[in-house]
């Protein structure tokens, strides 16, 4: 599977942040995180997607949750994840069933 790298921080807020090189959106639904992250993990490219907010782009807060590409890619292949907050449980399910 080859993808682009990326980084995804979740809030303790119940916010949801997707960094790449070249694209970064905030989101406040886990369940759109989940879908553009699983499109980004078969392939697609964000740098060319409507929706790029640069003005969030930001360094991981110490109180953040921080999910690599490659564990995002783990937990879409059926691979386990610890449970944290709310949005992260929520992302990391929605991201398991589309995977199965």
């Amino acid at each position: 599977m080859t993808y682009v790298d990326f980084q995804i921080l979740f809030d303790n807020g119940g916010g949801i942040t997707v960094l790449s090189a070249d694209f970064c959106h905030f989101y406040d639904r886990p369940d759109w995180a989940a879908d553009d992250v699983r499109a980004v993990l078969g392939g697609a490219d964000p740098a060319d997607w409507d929706g790029n907010e640069p003005e969030f782009r930001r360094e991981p807060h110490p109180e953040d949750d921080v999910m690599t590409a490659e564990t995002a890619a783990s937990i879409l292949a059926g691979g386990h994840y610890p449970e944290r907050g709310h949005a992260w449980n929520e992302f990391c399910e929605i991201l398991a069933r589309a995977g199965s």
